[in-house]
């Protein structure tokens, strides 16, 4: 291994083959995760309420270039069950092809930023709990 390619912290060991060691990529929807974005100042609410329920909420991801969205990460077929009203965008395996960036957990990955990484504890964000803090 070399210097320019980090191991993934050892307490992610195994969840997060998903987030890239450095910088930032693009990863499928639905295949390790399904997404909901949220644009603008309904994104950053959205965050806050998520947080008051959980003080450990799940995997958010900022997107801070000219269209400012926050990416929440559910679990592969989470958000299927729900509808996900306006303002919101569900990106999942029955949604058609999509791409999201991820940034690494570490490093310059701007635009993209973690609001709050995957832990192990939290590897995804509670569909159910996102659903209810719209």
């Amino acid at each position: 291994m070399n210097s320019h390619n980090p191991p993934v912290p050892e307490r992610f060991a195994g969840v997060l083959d998903w987030v890239p060691t450095y910088g930032h990529a693009l990863r499928k929807v639905g295949l390790a995760f399904e997404v909901v974005r949220i644009d603008g100042d309904y994104g950053d609410a959205v965050a806050d309420r998520l947080f008051l329920a959980a003080a450990v909420p799940g995997p958010v991801v900022e997107n801070r270039s000219r269209r400012q969205a926050l990416y929440f990460f559910l679990a592969p077929g989470a958000g299927a069950p729900y509808r996900w009203p306006p303002g919101t965008t569900y990106l999942g395996r029955r949604t058609g092809e999509a791409y999201v960036g991820v940034p690494a957990l570490d490093g310059e990955t701007w635009p993209l930023s973690w609001r709050w990484p995957p832990t192990v504890e939290r590897p995804f964000v509670d569909a159910a709990l996102l659903h209810a803090s719209l």
